[in-house]
C-alpha cells in the first residue's frame, strides 16, 4: 500500500485518490462520488488512514453504502406510511394542532420516527416539545409571522390547485418547515408535489 507520506494532504487530492479507491471497489460511478463525498466528512486524518489500509475502506465502503441504501429505501417506500402512521398517532393526543404538529415531526430523520412510533413515552415527549414550539411561534415576532404568512398564501394557492379539498391541512402541515425549506418548495414544483402527496395520503388515510 502506498505509505502516508506519499499521500496528499489537499482535501481535493485526497478526494480525488479516494473515490479512484472506490470505483476499485466495482462501486457505480454515481455512488461512488456519494460515498466519497460521506468518507470526506470524516476528516483528512480519517481518511489518510482509509486511503492505506484497504480493509478498513472495504468496511467503511460497505458503512456508507448501507447508510445510502437506508435513505433511499427510506424516501421511496416509507415516508408516505411513516407520515400515515405518525398522523394517527398524533391525532390521538393533540386533535387541534394534529396537522402542524405532524408536519413538524415529519422533519425528523425516518429512522428517529420509526423510533418514535415504537415508544409511546418518546412520542409524547416529541409531541410535546412540538406543541410547546407552537406556543412559542406565536410570540415571534411580527416581522416574521408575516413574511411566513406571505409564503403560506403563495403556498396554499399551489396546493389548493393540486388538491383543493384539503388545501388549507396540507399547507398547514407544509408550514411547519422552516422559511428556507418552504422557499425551496415554492421554486422546486417537483419537490413540492412529493411533500403535497405525502400530507394528502396522510390526511386521506386518517379520514378514510
Amino acid at each position: 500500500m502506498q505509505k502516508c507520506g506519499a499521500i496528499p494532504e489537499r482535501k481535493d487530492v485526497l478526494g480525488d485518490h479516494l473515490y479512484s479507491l472506490v470505483v476499485s471497489l466495482n462501486v457505480t460511478a454515481d455512488e461512488a462520488a456519494k460515498v466519497t463525498g460521506m468518507l470526506l466528512e470524516m476528516g483528512n486524518n480519517e481518511v489518510l488512514r482509509i486511503l492505506q489500509d484497504k480493509k478498513l475502506l472495504q468496511v467503511q465502503v460497505k458503512a456508507a453504502q448501507g447508510a445510502l441504501k437506508r435513505r433511499s429505501d427510506c424516501k421511496t417506500f416509507d415516508n408516505e406510511e411513516l407520515a400515515e402512521k405518525l398522523y394517527q398517532r398524533v391525532e390521538d393526543q393533540e386533535q387541534d394542532n394534529c396537522a402542524k404538529i405532524t408536519g413538524m415531526l415529519l422533519e425528523l430523520d425516518c429512522d428517529v420516527i420509526e423510533k418514535l412510533l415504537l415508544s409511546n413515552k418518546d412520542l409524547d415527549v416529541a409531541i410535546s416539545k412540538a406543541k410547546a414550539c407552537l406556543d412559542n411561534n406565536e410570540n415571534r415576532s411580527q416581522v416574521t409571522d408575516r413574511g411566513k404568512d406571505e409564503i403560506g398564501e403563495e403556498l396554499f394557492d399551489k396546493v389548493v390547485e393540486i388538491y383543493p379539498d384539503l388545501a388549507a391541512k396540507i399547507t398547514g402541515m407544509l408550514l411547519e418547515m422552516n422559511v428556507e425549506s418552504l422557499k425551496v418548495l415554492l421554486t422546486c414544483p417537483q419537490l413540492l408535489k412529493e411533500k403535497v402527496d405525502m400530507a394528502y395520503k396522510a390526511l386521506l388515510n386518517t379520514s378514510s
